[in-house]
């Protein structure tokens, strides 16, 4: 298998119900394997998604979100296809099969699919090695006016949102998926403020409502057993785990 792909991710409900998200840092890449070069904002183009020996119809669009109130906000694209296809992408990607990888072709506007019971190389290296991530730079810093602010290293935290696809390691869900944003949030097991903890081994990736349930309810963080144990005596185990 060459190593040359756009992107190599787990296989979740989105990928197998209609399509996937295509990372900004890929675009450039990928647009040089367009005919018609970079999607204009909001513009859709068919193209042809080839995996085992067959080869099927799909849609690349970018969201046309609302420029005038979003001007900050960069494009985000998608490949999407109908569901006489996804039924069988659903078929070739198997219980068995936990990753998918999207490659170039020899063809432009034609893309192959791939898919794995592990990881690509270069994934699973960065999934091997999430558990030794430190942060040395970790501190509680005094701004005048005696304001204490956060000085951390946000790239582990990002990292980790995207090795878990930016889903909720405890219910599992992406939810800002539906509406074609990633959305997830980091949460210090132990209080940072107590810890000055920002390694990875003290992140948890989270949807918002679980971040704020987490901070009203004040569980404690069972690490034996991967689980919240909340006061009122409810036990919620994590869904996904790759570095704890």
């Amino acid at each position: 298998m060459s190593d040359n792909f756009f992107i190599s991710r787990p296989v979740n409900k989105s990928f197998l119900k209609r399509g996937f998200a295509i990372p900004t840092d890929v675009m450039e890449n990928l647009s040089c394997h367009l005919s018609g070069g970079r999607l204009a904002h909001g513009e859709k183009r068919n193209i042809k998604i080839s995996f085992g020996k067959k080869i099927f119809e799909a849609t690349l669009r970018s969201v046309g979100f609302n420029q005038e109130k979003y001007s900050d906000r960069k494009d985000m694209w998608q490949i999407n296809y109908n569901t006489a296809v996804a039924k069988k992408i659903a078929a070739i990607f198997s219980a068995d099969k936990k990753f998918f990888s999207l490659y170039p072709t020899a063809r432009v506007d034609e893309f192959r699919l791939e898919s794995s019971a592990a990881c690509d190389e270069p994934t699973l290296e960065n999934l091997l090695d999430l558990p030794t991530l430190t942060d040395s730079q970790a501190a509680l810093l005094e701004k005048f006016g005696l304001n204490k602010f956060r000085k951390v290293n946000r790239d582990i935290g990002n990292r980790l949102k995207r090795n878990y696809n930016f889903r909720c390691q405890i219910c599992g869900r992406s939810v800002g998926e539906f509406y074609g944003v990633n959305l997830a949030e980091c949460h210090h097991i132990i209080p940072f403020s107590l810890s000055l903890d920002n390694d990875a081994a003290n992140l948890l990736i989270v949807c918002p409502n679980h971040h704020r349930i987490i901070h009203a309810a004040a569980p404690t963080f069972d690490r034996k057993r991967k689980l919240y144990l909340y006061p009122n005596g409810h036990e919620e185990f994590l869904k996904l785990n790759e570095h704890l």
